[in-house]
């Protein structure tokens, strides 16, 4: 079928790098450093992206002045609040509460970026933001995929059996942490709780919960996480698989994709919104936006009313001088 051929070459050109970008972003970077890339890469742009809003709000001296305490905790607050809402919610501990070496990477690698003599090297927000959305993708696939599969599995069957709450866990792994960080305002060496951003914000605002949770739907569908997706995993299977006389049909409990398959279409998957928020925030009202209509008239930039007043003058001249005479 034509269908087959497509997805073959889907995975081959596409999920492939893909799905290799993810075994090796999973394995330690080396002896003395025994972390993996995955979350070395998620220290380093959480960390870019604190320190840029403590910038951008003019509180960078004031958190500096206030203790090196208050600035890491923000910031830990800005990558850990995702794991530890959904860990809360599924009423397990943390893992980050249950060995130092997640405290070790992640303020190893804040201290780095966090160095003016590196952050003078790194260009704007905006080019990063429109540079880096694989990244983004790849570090958010990780804690969606593992609230999906921990959901899938978890001891209590209230749990195990609800299809909205592996969604709720997969939007609040994407998001939790930004959204804990805006309401309690880790950015301010003054803390103070607020109403959380996902209120109030709109779309954009709302953008990392609901991509987080739709990537948590495309996963849980690929790797069949819930029974309430198995009807439509064996229509998907009759569209695009050809019957076979020896293999009539497969089953419907059978998933369409392996665990690291599935991950890789939500590194497509997040990667393709973030690169379009990224041009809806930084790009769109300059590349896109038509331009002001220019009034006839207009001559060198000057307004318009400017010309009429010094016509009148002009005018109220002649007459005046007519007067005289």
């Amino acid at each position: 079928m034509a269908t087959e051929d497509t997805i073959s070459l889907l995975k081959l050109l596409l999920l492939g790098p893909l799905a290799y970008l993810i075994d090796l972003a999973s394995v330690p970077l080396s002896p003395l450093f025994p972390f993996p890339l995955a979350t070395t890469l998620h220290a380093a742009r959480v960390g870019l992206a604190y320190k840029g809003r403590t910038k951008a709000l003019g509180h960078d001296g004031a958190m500096k002045a206030k203790g090196r305490g208050v600035e890491w905790a923000g910031y830990l607050v800005m990558c850990w609040g995702g794991s530890f809402i959904t860990s809360f919610l599924q009423q397990t501990p943390p893992p980050q509460l249950l060995s130092p070496l997640p405290w070790i990477q992640y303020l190893s690698v804040y201290t780095l970026i966090s160095n003016p003599a590196f952050t003078a090297l790194l260009p704007s927000p905006a080019i990063l933001d429109t540079l880096l959305p694989i990244i983004d993708g790849l570090t958010r696939s990780f804690p969606i995929s593992g609230a999906v599969l921990s959901t899938s599995t978890h001891p209590n069957p209230s749990i195990r059996g609800s299809l909205m709450f592996q969604l709720l866990c997969g939007g609040l792994a994407a998001s939790g942490g930004g959204i804990a960080a805006t309401t309690l305002n880790v950015f301010s060496p003054e803390w103070r709780i607020s109403t959380p951003p996902i209120l109030f914000t709109g779309l954009l605002g709302c953008l990392d919960f609901l991509a987080g949770s739709a990537a948590a739907g495309i996963f849980g569908f690929l790797t069949a996480s819930h029974p309430a997706y198995l009807p439509f995993i064996d229509t998907a299977k009759s569209l695009v698989m050809t019957p076979s006389p020896a293999k009539p049909a497969a089953t419907a409990a059978a998933a369409l994709m392996t665990v690291l398959g599935a991950r890789s279409v939500v590194v497509l998957f997040l990667s393709i919104v973030y690169a379009t928020r990224a041009f809806m925030l930084h790009w769109y009202s300059t590349l896109i936006a038509p331009p002001r209509p220019v009034a006839a008239g207009a001559v060198s930039g000057e307004k318009v009313g400017s010309a009429r007043d010094a016509t009148r003058i002009v005018v109220q001249d002649k007459e005046e001088g007519k007067k005289r005479v």
